[in-house]
């Protein structure tokens, strides 16, 4: 038996527009979309913003729990993405006003508690606040945070990134 090897494409990533298409999957209830947009962010990011990156991909990740019932789940995303994010707030952040967010992670947490494995069905998903990319602020926090994908002015750049494909 060959061993594969391992293919990788070059990609162009723009960290605005992976910031806005999060917001709009996650508004859009694709959750799963959603934290995919920011992954490769968050991967290639090793400055200080890195963990609010996190924060939003388990949001996400929990809202795809929650859509599939799978209560452990959406249980310890919850509790994870608010720890990350929590730091943040009250934000902005990244041109993300992401104080709405933290809250409704922690009472989501507390309404999945309260709800239970049998009542996750009863989980109210569509309360969860709907998110806006700022982009005159996300030019400011990219300074800010000297984020990974902007320059020292906070103009993105096209970061050309090698991903497995």
């Amino acid at each position: 038996m060959v061993a594969r090897r391992k293919r990788f494409v070059t990609r162009i990533l723009s960290v605005p527009e992976a910031i806005q298409r999060y917001c709009i999957d996650f508004n859009a209830g694709r959750f799963y979309e959603a934290h995919e947009h920011l992954e490769e962010v968050w991967q290639f990011e090793r400055g200080p913003v890195r963990d609010c990156y996190k924060g939003l991909i388990q949001a996400a990740a929990a809202g795809v729990h929650l859509q599939r019932g799978g209560y452990g789940g959406a249980r310890r995303l919850l509790r994870t993405a608010a720890a990350y994010i929590e730091p943040y707030s009250p934000g902005p952040v990244m041109g993300l006003a992401i104080e709405e967010l933290a809250g409704w992670l922690a009472d989501a947490s507390a309404t999945l508690e309260r709800l239970g494995p049998e009542g996750i069905g009863q989980f109210p998903l569509d309360e969860r606040p709907r998110l806006a990319a700022d982009l005159e602020g996300l030019r400011r926090d990219a300074v800010r945070w000297r984020a990974w994908g902007f320059d020292a002015d906070g103009s993105p750049l096209p970061m050309e990134v090698m991903l497995p494909g």
